[in-house]
């Protein structure tokens, strides 16, 4: 349901017909933003052309598949491990996409979210969101997916970097802010910079300097390669459910 209130708040011009499954749920954001609140799942379907599944893993196939979908239906899944092709034995469409929105930053409608395949209306759609990344194949969509993981253990890392400020005695709200506004004025300059990661990394980090002595260490722990093993677990996971 964070999607369609994220996207009300770029005034679209989208009509939103809600499932009555989170029946509360629904009650609250058909009164707050006059959505529609079909009587059944199937009412929604009958009632809609562009159809936005949110449905919970372990039960989403026993729903879709009491439901009958048309073929000129428009549909976007953002559910965890039910595959593309999974979704076109269910239902029988022609039109399915598939996306993945990384999480917290979605929120504030500046978060990215992936799409495969590429698709003019669910790409509208999703830029209300943040930026879209329109992905060429399922391999790329699978692969970039991983980000979702990545986006959430940030937070990890960020309180972590900042409790060590914490344990040498700076207040933890001096330390929250300290880094995080050096994070964030680092990723603006990448995104503004035309150099790749690895010619910033040059300029930054200087031959004995305190840059290189802190990612030898990092080096020598595998904390920084551990990340990258981490992710591939992921990875794996997420292949195996398809």
């Amino acid at each position: 349901m964070a999607i369609p209130v994220n996207i009300n708040n770029k005034n679209t011009e989208y009509e939103f017909v809600l499932s009555p499954r989170s029946r509360d749920r629904s009650r609250r954001l058909g009164a707050k933003f006059n959505y529609k609140i079909a009587q059944s799942n199937q009412a929604v379907l009958d009632n809609s052309q562009m159809i936005l599944l949110c449905l919970p893993g372990d039960s989403s196939e026993e729903i879709l598949s009491g439901l009958n979908f048309g073929k000129n239906h428009n549909i976007m899944s953002t559910m965890a491990g039910v595959s593309k092709k999974r979704l076109h034995e269910i239902t029988k469409a022609s039109n399915i996409c598939v996306s993945m929105m990384p999480g917290y930053a979605n929120a504030s409608n500046k978060g990215p979210s992936l799409l495969f395949p590429k698709d003019p209306e669910w790409q509208k759609f999703l830029s209300f969101l943040g930026p879209v990344f329109q992905c060429e194949n399922e391999k790329e969509f699978n692969v970039a997916a991983v980000i979702g993981a990545v986006s959430g253990a940030s937070f990890v890392l960020f309180e972590t970097l900042s409790k060590w400020f914490t344990d040498n005695n700076l207040s933890s709200k001096f330390s929250q802010k300290l880094l995080l506004e050096t994070l964030r004025g680092n990723i603006d300059i990448a995104l503004e910079s035309d150099e790749d990661l690895s010619e910033i990394i040059s300029k930054v980090s200087t031959p004995g300097g305190i840059t290189e002595t802190l990612v030898n260490q990092l080096d020598k722990q595998e904390a920084l390669s551990s990340w990258k093993k981490g992710m591939d677990i992921i990875l794996k996971n997420s292949l195996s459910r398809k």
